[in-house]
């Protein structure tokens, strides 16, 4: 047994390697063969779980002699690690080709490098001027897509940054700045792995759990390969809870600014700590995690950052639409009512159905136990994807982290079939395909409901 799941472990991992150099020689509008691909992907990242489970269950020694001697009696732990470094560093040079947002992020590390403020200034206007100060402007404004070079950037300060720092790394070289963005974001992943492990020691769960996250194709597809930066918010989120569980607060504080510095979202995680840290504490703990957001906008704060910015996140609510479950029905009833697009309407009042469950979440929930804490983070995230009016894959990255740590399972499931969203870049005029959009939620909330009502033995739902 322990030699056949060693071999096993070697043979998937090597399947793995192969699949996501291929994965990622495909073109995006090739949707059937990358579909293909990333199933079988999936299969595979399911094989190594399972083995991982069962060298567990069983408390064996690993002997993935296959891999090389340098893998000879490992530890499960350690060949877990190694394995999802090995498939990272596949894609290492490779140039992201399911999302063209990474050229939008050198643009704007060129722009702070030379002492523009990113968020003062449209890719449409500078280019105009010829944007000498940013090194081949003319293919990063050519290919950044209309969407993103008509509009304001809406990254904040902290990722700008790392925009920054990438830029300069990468010097003139677009591959460069790639390579230096991706390294950033494998570092946030081994972080994720570190405290995942150490997490999972506090709550007594099985450590192999951690490769739910960190093997997940999902996680490496959009995170190391297509460069989306939720994988470093994640880990400043997860050092956040992580030093709260903990009582050290004051380092949670810092991480929990950090995260919310480098995207928004982890903003809603504050209300759902009431409960945890006591009224009064809560309210200093939200004062200090304010603090440290104000310093990190103060360099560019202004009344044009405070109107432009704004108006930037706000296209997300108001006029964007993707890949949307709630929001599809509520605009197809819509239409029907009164003939056109209610996004403007719906933009507005899902967000506040958005907030009133995290409300309740924060109040009803019995949030002092850290995994119904953990959960409820989970619930969270998971009720504003549903009720948004865009939910692009790499959206699902904080909820699929947080669920590793519960007892729910719905979130892996999803973070398959949100692939078929990109079904909509197989075609020339980027339509969705309805029926891919339906099979995508009916099976995650499926999985969810039997979770919750049918499978929910523990006291983890349980309220007041």
């Amino acid at each position: 047994m322990e030699r056949r799941l060693s071999n096993a472990l070697g043979i998937l991992t090597i399947i793995s390697i192969v699949l996501y150099s291929l994965f990622f020689s495909l073109a995006r509008k090739e949707f059937l063969q990358l579909f293909t691909t990333y199933t079988i992907l999936f299969v595979a990242f399911i094989g190594l779980c399972y083995v991982a489970q069962q060298v567990t269950r069983q408390n064996l020694e690993i002997a993935p002699a296959i891999l090389g001697k340098w893998f000879y009696k490992m530890p499960l732990i350690g060949a877990l690690f190694l394995i999802g470094l090995i498939l990272r560093l596949v894609l290492l040079q490779n140039t992201p080709h399911l999302s063209q947002d990474f050229l939008r992020f050198i643009w704007d590390g060129h722009q702070l490098l030379n002492g523009y403020n990113p968020y003062l200034h449209l890719p449409d206007e500078v280019i105009t001027t010829g944007a000498s100060h940013i090194p081949n402007a003319a293919f990063l404004h050519a290919n950044m897509g209309e969407l993103s070079s008509s509009n304001y950037t809406n990254y904040p300060p902290l990722n700008q940054l790392f925009f920054a720092v990438a830029s300069w790394l990468g010097g003139d070289s677009i591959l460069a700045s790639v390579l230096w963005m991706r390294i950033f974001l494998i570092l946030a992943d081994i972080g994720v792995f570190i405290y995942g492990i150490k997490l999972l020691k506090l709550l007594g769960k099985p450590l192999w759990l951690i490769a739910l996250y960190y093997l997940n194709p999902f996680v490496i597809v959009e995170l190391t390969g297509n460069l989306h930066w939720e994988g470093m918010m994640a880990f400043f989120l997860l050092l956040a809870i992580y030093y709260l569980l903990v009582y050290k607060k004051w380092q949670s504080v810092l991480f929990m600014g950090y995260g919310i510095l480098l995207k928004l979202l982890p903003v809603m995680v504050l209300p759902l700590l009431v409960r945890k840290l006591r009224f009064k504490k809560a309210i200093l703990y939200y004062i200090a995690v304010a603090a440290v957001v104000l310093m990190g906008f103060t360099p560019f704060i202004s009344q044009d950052l405070i109107d432009k910015y704004g108006a930037s996140v706000g296209l997300w609510f108001g006029n964007f639409e993707f890949n949307g479950s709630v929001y599809f029905l509520v605009r197809y009833v819509g239409y029907e009512v009164t003939g056109y697009n209610i996004i403007q309407t719906a933009g507005k009042i899902l967000p506040l159905i958005t907030v009133l469950i995290i409300l309740i979440l924060s109040f009803k929930r019995k949030n002092e136990q850290p995994e119904i804490l953990l959960s409820s983070i989970v619930f969270a995230f998971f009720t504003y994807l549903l009720f948004s009016t865009t939910v692009h894959p790499w959206y699902l990255t904080i909820p699929l982290l947080f669920s590793v740590f519960t007892r729910y399972r719905f979130m892996v499931i999803w973070s398959f079939t949100v692939f078929l969203s990109y079904d909509a870049y197989s075609n020339v005029y980027f339509e969705e395909n309805h029926l891919f959009i339906a099979v995508q939620y009916m099976v995650v909330l499926l999985v969810f409901g039997w979770e919750i009502f049918v499978n929910n033995s523990s006291t983890v739902f349980k309220t007041d």
